[in-house]
């Protein structure tokens, strides 16, 4: 074998890798993540964290910045969606978009959505989360008191390899699908998740701050102002990378 063949072989194969390797889709278009800070409550920071994973679990992390149609969805394997952390970085869910997002699904694709609480973070009705989530089973309730970070709680189960301890702050309830998380406080399930007979997955969760601690140490979250705040929940990291590979495998 000559040293150009090799040469050629490798990147070759190389290549086959490349173009085999798992995707994921991070949505960046409805509002949670972009270039500029908008208040204290947004999170810009999270997404190398994410980088990081997707290198320990062998994906690409595809960034998405325009509308979630079945093109930019063609050769995705997983789609992650995090809501607003405020209404003025909000952006609605098009009944376009929603469409795409419901074939994927039910075509084999997977989808983690969180959808955060409190009306003036996240107008739910507006954002219609539901629109898709209720096509299989799940519906996103509106928001419930908990006592400060109350934290919750996983099921072992399918997805998590044991009980995962991640934040719970304000939080809505999940109705329908299979519980995968419970509030610590009157034992609310705030998440659950489907499997389709055809692979296709989706997961919806309540409360987003475990999806956006992730460019912190687990505990702590530094807003724009530099200020930190303690936030109980130290499987934050560990939950989304699970999460991430069960959405994948």
């Amino acid at each position: 074998m000559t040293k150009k063949f090799l040469l050629i072989y490798v990147c070759t194969m190389i290549a086959i890798a490349v173009s085999a390797q798992k995707k994921v889709m991070f949505d960046l278009a409805h509002g949670q993540f972009q270039d500029t800070f908008v208040d204290p409550d947004y999170y810009d920071y999270v997404i190398p964290e994410y980088e990081k994973i997707a290198k320990e679990v062998g994906f690409q992390l595809v960034m998405n910045k325009s509308g979630i149609t079945g093109q930019t969805l063609n050769g995705i394997d997983a789609l992650l969606i995090i809501s607003p952390l405020a209404k003025s970085t909000q952006r609605n869910l098009t009944d376009t978009e929603k469409q795409a997002i419901i074939d994927y699904i039910r075509q084999g694709g997977s989808v983690i959505m969180f959808i955060d609480e409190e009306e003036y973070r996240v107008n739910l009705e507006e954002y219609g989360a539901n629109d898709i989530t209720r096509k299989f089973g799940i519906e996103v309730l509106d928001d419930f008191e908990v006592p400060g970070n109350c934290g919750a709680v996983t099921f072992e189960n399918e997805i998590f390899d044991r009980r995962r301890e991640i934040p719970c702050s304000g939080v809505r309830g999940i109705k329908g699908g299979i519980p995968a998380s419970v509030c610590m406080e009157q034992g609310r399930q705030i998440s659950a998740f489907v499997r389709l007979d055809n692979g296709g997955k989706l997961y919806v969760a309540g409360e987003t701050m475990v999806a956006l601690l992730m460019g912190y140490p687990d505990g702590e979250r530094n807003v724009h102002k530099m200020m930190k705040t303690r936030w109980w929940g130290k499987d934050s990291r560990i939950y989304m990378k699970e999460l991430l590979e069960w959405a994948l495998f």
